[in-house]
Protein backbone atom coordinates (compact mmCIF):
# COMPACT_ATOMS: atom_id res chain seq x y z
CA UNK A 1 0.00 0.00 0.00
CA UNK A 2 1.66 3.37 -1.04
CA UNK A 3 1.23 6.65 0.83
CA UNK A 4 0.04 8.72 -2.66
CA UNK A 5 -2.24 6.42 -3.26
CA UNK A 6 -4.06 6.67 -0.30
CA UNK A 7 -3.39 11.00 0.52
CA UNK A 8 -1.12 13.55 -1.06
CA UNK A 9 0.04 17.02 0.80
CA UNK A 10 -1.38 20.08 -0.83
CA UNK A 11 1.53 22.72 -0.85
CA UNK A 12 -0.09 26.08 0.74
CA UNK A 13 0.26 27.02 4.48
CA UNK A 14 -2.66 27.03 6.19
CA UNK A 15 -1.68 28.23 9.28
CA UNK A 16 -4.29 31.14 9.61
CA UNK A 17 -6.89 28.91 7.78
CA UNK A 18 -6.70 26.84 10.78
CA UNK A 19 -6.52 29.23 13.56
CA UNK A 20 -9.77 30.79 12.35
CA UNK A 21 -11.37 27.10 11.81
CA UNK A 22 -10.84 26.00 15.16
CA UNK A 23 -11.42 29.13 17.05
CA UNK A 24 -14.89 28.85 15.17
CA UNK A 25 -15.28 25.43 15.89
CA UNK A 26 -15.02 25.77 19.72
CA UNK A 27 -17.11 28.68 19.77
CA UNK A 28 -19.83 26.90 17.90
CA UNK A 29 -22.62 25.25 20.54
CA UNK A 30 -24.71 23.93 17.69
CA UNK A 31 -23.46 21.15 15.57
CA UNK A 32 -25.19 18.83 13.04
CA UNK A 33 -25.14 15.52 12.13
CA UNK A 34 -22.82 14.31 9.07
CA UNK A 35 -22.15 10.81 8.13
CA UNK A 36 -21.44 9.81 11.75
CA UNK A 37 -19.51 12.95 12.93
CA UNK A 38 -20.93 16.60 14.36
CA UNK A 39 -20.03 19.15 11.85
CA UNK A 40 -20.26 22.91 11.02
CA UNK A 41 -20.17 24.87 8.04
CA UNK A 42 -17.83 27.19 7.56
CA UNK A 43 -18.35 30.76 5.17
CA UNK A 44 -16.55 29.57 2.05
CA UNK A 45 -15.55 33.22 0.93
CA UNK A 46 -13.70 33.68 4.12
CA UNK A 47 -11.88 29.95 3.59
CA UNK A 48 -10.74 31.37 0.30
CA UNK A 49 -9.46 34.81 1.60
CA UNK A 50 -7.82 33.15 4.03
CA UNK A 51 -6.29 29.68 1.30
CA UNK A 52 -6.42 30.88 -1.94
CA UNK A 53 -5.10 27.53 -2.81
CA UNK A 54 -8.89 26.21 -1.95
CA UNK A 55 -9.82 29.23 -4.53
CA UNK A 56 -7.45 27.27 -7.08
CA UNK A 57 -8.77 24.36 -6.52
CA UNK A 58 -12.16 25.21 -6.62
CA UNK A 59 -11.43 26.47 -10.35
CA UNK A 60 -10.69 23.00 -10.64
CA UNK A 61 -12.94 20.74 -9.27
CA UNK A 62 -16.11 22.62 -7.61
CA UNK A 63 -15.69 23.13 -3.69
CA UNK A 64 -19.16 21.73 -2.33
CA UNK A 65 -18.68 23.18 0.92
CA UNK A 66 -16.18 23.20 3.99
CA UNK A 67 -16.35 23.06 7.58
CA UNK A 68 -14.88 21.18 10.49
CA UNK A 69 -16.27 17.89 11.83
CA UNK A 70 -15.95 16.77 15.49
CA UNK A 71 -14.99 12.89 17.07
CA UNK A 72 -16.21 12.65 20.25
CA UNK A 73 -13.91 11.21 22.73
CA UNK A 74 -13.56 7.28 22.75
CA UNK A 75 -15.64 6.73 19.59
CA UNK A 76 -14.50 4.75 16.58
CA UNK A 77 -15.38 5.25 12.44
CA UNK A 78 -15.79 2.00 11.10
CA UNK A 79 -13.42 0.75 8.40
CA UNK A 80 -15.16 2.01 5.44
CA UNK A 81 -14.97 3.39 1.83
CA UNK A 82 -17.14 6.23 1.21
CA UNK A 83 -20.67 5.87 -0.56
CA UNK A 84 -20.60 8.90 -2.06
CA UNK A 85 -17.33 11.13 -2.16
CA UNK A 86 -14.44 9.86 -4.23
CA UNK A 87 -12.02 12.26 -2.95
CA UNK A 88 -11.88 14.74 0.15
CA UNK A 89 -9.45 17.69 1.90
CA UNK A 90 -8.91 17.05 5.09
CA UNK A 91 -6.55 18.96 8.34
CA UNK A 92 -6.38 17.75 11.31
CA UNK A 93 -7.14 20.99 13.58
CA UNK A 94 -6.72 19.74 17.39
CA UNK A 95 -6.72 16.50 18.78
CA UNK A 96 -5.31 14.40 21.85
CA UNK A 97 -4.62 11.18 20.88
CA UNK A 98 -6.38 9.52 17.96
CA UNK A 99 -5.56 8.10 14.48
CA UNK A 100 -6.72 7.74 10.65
CA UNK A 101 -5.24 4.79 9.09
CA UNK A 102 -5.92 3.19 5.68
CA UNK A 103 -6.01 -0.70 5.26
CA UNK A 104 -5.29 -3.57 2.40
CA UNK A 105 -7.02 -6.96 3.89
CA UNK A 106 -5.78 -8.32 0.56
CA UNK A 107 -2.08 -7.88 2.06
CA UNK A 108 -3.15 -7.64 5.73
CA UNK A 109 -1.34 -4.12 5.48
CA UNK A 110 -2.39 -0.76 7.21
CA UNK A 111 -1.21 3.06 6.43
CA UNK A 112 -1.13 5.39 9.18
CA UNK A 113 -2.15 8.99 7.99
CA UNK A 114 0.78 10.86 10.32
CA UNK A 115 -1.34 14.56 10.49
CA UNK A 116 1.32 17.21 10.33
CA UNK A 117 0.42 20.86 12.25
CA UNK A 118 -0.84 23.66 9.72
CA UNK A 119 -1.29 21.23 6.47
CA UNK A 120 -4.01 19.88 4.25
CA UNK A 121 -4.23 16.18 2.82
CA UNK A 122 -5.80 15.13 -0.52
CA UNK A 123 -7.68 12.16 0.88
CA UNK A 124 -8.45 8.92 -1.27
CA UNK A 125 -12.32 7.83 0.47
CA UNK A 126 -12.56 4.77 -2.05
CA UNK A 127 -9.47 3.26 -0.41
CA UNK A 128 -10.81 1.07 3.27
CA UNK A 129 -10.09 3.52 5.62
CA UNK A 130 -10.87 3.75 9.66
CA UNK A 131 -10.51 6.88 12.64
CA UNK A 132 -10.06 5.84 16.29
CA UNK A 133 -10.31 8.66 18.86
CA UNK A 134 -9.11 7.59 22.61
CA UNK A 135 -9.02 10.93 24.65
CA UNK A 136 -10.45 14.42 23.82
CA UNK A 137 -12.46 15.68 21.16
CA UNK A 138 -11.17 15.81 17.29
CA UNK A 139 -11.47 18.65 15.54
CA UNK A 140 -10.85 18.12 11.64
CA UNK A 141 -11.19 20.71 8.76
CA UNK A 142 -13.00 19.07 5.48
CA UNK A 143 -13.90 20.26 1.90
CA UNK A 144 -16.46 18.11 0.17
CA UNK A 145 -16.44 18.59 -3.52
CA UNK A 146 -19.77 18.61 -5.70
CA UNK A 147 -19.24 16.04 -7.97
CA UNK A 148 -19.21 12.50 -6.89
CA UNK A 149 -16.42 9.12 -7.07
CA UNK A 150 -17.93 8.43 -10.06
CA UNK A 151 -16.91 12.01 -11.61
CA UNK A 152 -14.25 12.84 -9.68
CA UNK A 153 -12.03 10.33 -8.59
CA UNK A 154 -8.91 10.81 -6.43
CA UNK A 155 -6.34 9.87 -9.26
CA UNK A 156 -8.22 11.87 -11.71
CA UNK A 157 -8.27 15.48 -8.89
CA UNK A 158 -4.22 14.29 -8.50
CA UNK A 159 -2.86 14.49 -12.14
CA UNK A 160 -5.19 17.98 -12.16
CA UNK A 161 -3.94 19.47 -9.21
CA UNK A 162 -0.32 17.75 -9.80
CA UNK A 163 -0.37 20.27 -13.21
CA UNK A 164 -1.02 23.36 -11.59
CA UNK A 165 1.75 22.33 -8.32
CA UNK A 166 -0.40 22.07 -5.77
CA UNK A 167 0.65 18.47 -4.72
Amino acid sequence: MEPNECYRTLYCNAGNLAEYALAEALSRDVWHPYFGFQAISLDIDHVFSLCPTLETINTIAKIKGVGVTKMLSNDYYKLHTDTERGVGINMLLQHRNSFCAYVDPQENKTLLLDYQSNTMYLFNTQVLHTVLNFEEDRYMFTVEFEDTRKLLPYRALVKMLSKENIL
